[in-house]
C-alpha cells in the first residue's frame, strides 16, 4: 500500500487542480512503484491515475454538467487516500470498487468508445507493465485480464519502442521472491 500512501494524496491534489500533465507525470510514478511493489492494491492505483488523467483530459467532462459526478469520483478517491494506513486489503478492494462505479457513471450519458475508460486503463497498465519487463502473467493476474487480450492490444501499439526504463533482473528475481514468500 506503500504507493497509495505515498503518491495518493498527490494524485488527488492533482485531480482537484484538473492538472492533466501532472496527473501524467504521477502515472509513470505509480507505474514505477506497482512494477516493485506487484501487490493488486497498487496496480489498482496504477489503472485509476490513468483513468483520473484521461477524464481530466476530456473537455467535455470538464463542464459544469458533469460537475456533480467529478465530485464523486473526487470523493470516492479521497475515501482511498484517507483509509490507507489504516485499512485492510479487503476494505481498499472496495473502495476501489465504488470508485470504478463512480467512473462507469461518469461515462454513462455520453459513451463514446468501445472500451470505458476503466477497461482500458487495466488494459494499457497490463500492456505496459508487460512492456516494461514484467512477465505476462503477473500483468494478467494483477489486472484481472486475458493474457491474449494484453497481447493483442501490446501488438497494436508502439508501447514497446516508448518504454524507457525495464525491470532489472534482479528487480524481477525480488518481485519473483516475494510472490512465492521467500
Amino acid at each position: 500500500m506503500k504507493p497509495i500512501i505515498e503518491l495518493g494524496p498527490k494524485i488527488l491534489t492533482a485531480f482537484r487542480k484538473r492538472n492533466q500533465s501532472r496527473l501524467r507525470k504521477l502515472n509513470d510514478e505509480v507505474l514505477k512503484a506497482a512494477a516493485l511493489e506487484s501487490d493488486r492494491l497498487s496496480f489498482k492505483l496504477a489503472v485509476f491515475s490513468y483513468v483520473l488523467a484521461k477524464i481530466v483530459s476530456k473537455p467535455r467532462f470538464l463542464k459544469k454538467e458533469y460537475s456533480g459526478r467529478l465530485k464523486t469520483i473526487e470523493d470516492r478517491f479521497a475515501g482511498i487516500v484517507r483509509r490507507a494506513r489504516g485499512a485492510k486489503e479487503k476494505e481498499m478492494v472496495q473502495l476501489f470498487s465504488k470508485l470504478e462505479k463512480a467512473v462507469i457513471a461518469l461515462e454513462k450519458e455520453d459513451p463514446r468508445f468501445l472500451l470505458d475508460l476503466v477497461s482500458k486503463g487495466r488494459l494499457k497498465m497490463a500492456a505496459t507493465f508487460y512492456a516494461q519487463g514484467m512477465s505476462l502473467g503477473t500483468a494478467a493476474e494483477m489486472t484481472n485480464l486475458d493474457k491474449q487480450e494484453i497481447l493483442d492490444y501490446a501488438g497494436k501499439t508502439m508501447m514497446f519502442d516508448r518504454v524507457e526504463e525495464k525491470i532489472s533482473i534482479s528487480e524481477r528475481m525480488k518481485t519473483a521472491r516475494k510472490m512465492i514468500g521467500e
